[in-house]
């Protein structure tokens, strides 16, 4: 394929989402062996996202294409159809449900009239990890029952909000609030109380709500 031809369907995994987890269960296909069953998938993987193409299906008795995903430590015989492609002439679909830096496997069927080829060889694919948290986050007693939370911000320019989370004396994180921007470096926390320890932690967020690893976690006793 030419790299301008992979560009615009690259782009077009953002406009497009064939994925559909609902589809789980809404039919039950026998196995026809005559149906062509597909052989050649490319993957194109991100954070939070799997793109697949195939070449165009022939067989005018195909009426589309189901995608079937599994992990590998569950073994094959946990596949489970996460969606469909209804249309022999279609040629890409995106799973959207998927975590970053995780293994999965995937395989893929043709369908007719209720029923479904053999499965087609498994694919593995890994998706990107996911970007690096912010850099640098500080936290300072300000005054009485004032903490001013400080961070770098994140260089890259997908990011465009944080997400601050804070956990009182050690314990659970909880969501604190969404700052947005990717310039944006502080939050002033004025729920603080004498006598206690508070951590804080940042979770940068990208256009599309891919989130970074959280940031260090900075504490403070007032």
């Amino acid at each position: 394929m030419k790299k301008s031809t992979l560009l615009l369907w690259t782009l077009s995994l953002l406009a497009f989402n064939g994925c559909g987890e609902g589809i789980k269960g809404l039919m039950i296909y026998d196995t026809d062996p005559t149906l062509k069953t597909i052989t050649q998938v490319r993957a194109l993987p991100m954070q939070n996202s799997v793109g697949f193409e195939w070449k165009k299906i022939e067989d005018y008795r195909v009426h589309g294409v189901n995608i079937y995903r599994g992990k590998p430590s569950t073994g094959n015989q946990s596949f489970k159809r996460i969606g469909s492609a209804g249309n022999r002439y279609a040629t890409h679909f995106v799973d959207t449900h998927v975590k970053p830096n995780t293994t999965y496997l995937y395989t893929f069927t043709t369908f007719s009239l209720g029923k479904e080829s053999k499965h087609g060889a498994v694919l593995k694919v890994k998706t990107r990890p996911a970007l690096n948290g912010v850099s640098f986050v500080k936290a300072y007693s300000v005054a009485p029952g004032v903490v001013k939370l400080l961070w770098a911000p994140h260089n890259n320019q997908s990011i465009n909000k944080y997400v601050i989370e804070r956990s009182v004396n050690m314990g659970p994180w909880k969501y604190m609030t969404q700052v947005d921007g990717q310039l944006m470096a502080e939050y002033i926390d004025t729920f603080v109380h004498a006598g206690n320890n508070y951590r804080y932690r940042i979770i940068a967020k990208s256009y599309d709500n891919i989130s970074t690893k959280p940031s260090q976690v900075t504490t403070i006793t007032l």
